[in-house]
């Protein structure tokens, strides 16, 4: 029997691909200064710690860590409703009336910055233009993707608030056989608040999903495997361990076809993990290194031909045309044995380390090729980026009918000097209010509520703060903000 693939991101109507049976691609105020530290402390074990105290080891955890998780709805509809931009005029009954006619995805998410920086995985935001997040405590909060990583399946939020209770990433890797604890949103369950919490241990570490991976060009490899429930809706969600420390990111489930639980995975907390949560939060895009080459792991018999005593390497496949490998002399049938000094285990590590290190840079390689050992020079190149990858320059924001972002680097001005300030209207929506008000695509909106537009993150915070009526809009005209004030 097939296996049925849950990446939990949707509520509502799942998404379904067929990959081995059934593939689904799932996905108030701030708490006080004092949650926020509650939420990040580390929980300390006795050395008697035993079976009974797992109970109120498990109360306390989740106490500590709730206030840092988050629900995430989003959707592809056009709501324009302007309240829904406003954090003190939602909330999670009003949400569920927003989002009732329309199709939405549902995800969880953690807040790893006080000043309102969410983490959640790619595969939940990524179709979606407008989003809100809900707390444990059910206050809901508007959303905006700053950055986003489909590669990894990581993307960073930001909502318009400040002094929010925050996670602990933990310093230890996962551990096989160690507790679990995750918190979430399962199939929307906790889109008003009060995240959902399930229990279990590491089944293993540095697992693989390579036909999810092949299928939507994600990188599911070293991941862990737990036993902590995870369904659809526990995308992006934290993974702690039983001192309330973040271990991973869940992302995927395999449900076996008739049974209600399965087999969960999470993406580990790493460096490498969290200096893509770093460049995101920036809104830098994260940059892949790039061979050309298809990899595996190669077997005893394939070692031991190539001259390998050790069970080690990554079998070359294929080598493309024109490629960093081709033109560094790699062929099909090599097996690399170290890679720029790191030895190689097996064709997963491989495409770690080539995507880890950067374009551009000189590499070294050990290769077995007929029997005889061989050294070749590499100069890595730089993978190419999804179309869906967002950054500081492709940040959008869904208001009054327009499309708002950045003006883009090579916009044709004409004659006319290109504005140093505003944003752009990318889009608006033929129904719109402000076209009967002189807006059109490519207007440069100068300033809202009197106050100057840089970026999406300052017009998310001035929506927030101001009443609709008083959010008058200028224009930049001609490199100079013109006396023109468009208000709702």
């Amino acid at each position: 029997m097939g296996s049925r693939f849950f990446r939990c991101a949707h509520g509502g109507a799942v998404a379904l691909i067929c990959v081995s049976g059934l593939l689904f691609s799932c996905s108030g105020s701030a708490p006080a200064a004092d949650s926020a530290r509650d939420a990040s402390s580390h929980i300390e074990i006795s050395d008697n710690f035993g079976v009974a105290d797992l109970e109120q080891r498990f109360e306390e955890v989740t106490r500590k860590v709730a206030p840092a998780v988050v629900a995430i709805s989003a959707t592809d509809a056009k709501v324009e409703a302007d309240d829904a931009l406003r954090a003190d005029r939602i909330n999670p009954q009003k949400l569920a009336e927003i989002l009732e006619p329309v199709d939405r995805t549902v995800g969880t998410g953690f807040i790893f910055d006080s000043n309102g920086y969410i983490v959640t995985n790619d595969h939940v935001v990524s179709s979606c233009d407008q989003l809100w997040v809900t707390t444990d405590d059910h206050k809901v909060y508007p959303a905006i993707v700053v950055g986003s990583d489909p590669r990894s399946d990581i993307a960073v939020l930001k909502i318009p608030a400040s002094h929010l209770a925050t996670i602990q990433y933990s310093s230890k890797a996962a551990q096989r056989g160690q507790w679990s604890i995750a918190l979430g949103n399962p199939y929307g369950l906790a889109g008003g608040g009060e995240m959902s919490v399930s229990v279990g241990v590491v089944s293993a570490i540095n697992r693989s999903l390579p036909k999810l991976s092949n299928k939507e060009d994600r990188l599911y490899n070293d991941l862990i495997q737990t036993t902590a429930q995870i369904n659809p809706g526990n995308s992006g969600g934290p993974l702690f361990d039983l001192h309330g420390d973040v271990i991973g990111i869940n992302a995927a489930v395999i449900l076996p076809q008739k049974v209600t639980n399965g087999i969960g995975f999470a993406i580990p907390i790493t460096a490498h993990v969290r200096q893509i949560i770093d460049d995101l939060k920036s809104g830098r895009e994260v940059a892949y290194g790039w061979l050309g080459v298809r990899v595996s792991s190669p077997t005893a018999f394939q070692r031991r031909e190539a001259g390998i005593a050790d069970d080690l390497g990554a079998r070359i496949e294929g080598v493309d045309e024109h490629s960093p490998a081709a033109v560094g002399k790699l062929v099909a049938g090599d097996i690399v044995t170290k890679f720029n000094g790191t030895a190689v285990e097996d064709g997963d590590q491989f495409v770690r380390l080539v995507g880890e290190t950067p374009a551009d840079q000189n590499v070294s390689a050990t290769v077995y090729r007929d029997g005889k050992q061989v050294e070749l020079g590499l100069r890595m190149g730089r993978r190419k980026s999804a179309s869906t990858t967002i950054t500081r320059d492709t940040q959008r924001l869904r208001w009054r009918g327009m499309l708002l972002g950045p003006i883009p680097r090579h916009w044709d001005f004409g004659n006319s000097p290109r504005p140093s300030e505003g944003l752009m209207v990318l889009a608006i929506d033929p129904a719109s209010p402000m076209i009967k008000r002189g807006i059109s695509q490519g207007s440069i909106i100068a300033t809202v509520a009197g106050k100057p537009i840089n970026d999406i993150e300052q017009l998310q915070h001035v929506l927030n703060d101001t009443a609709p009526e008083a959010c008058g809009i200028e224009m930049a005209h001609q490199g100079q903000v013109a006396a023109i004030s468009v208000t709702q």
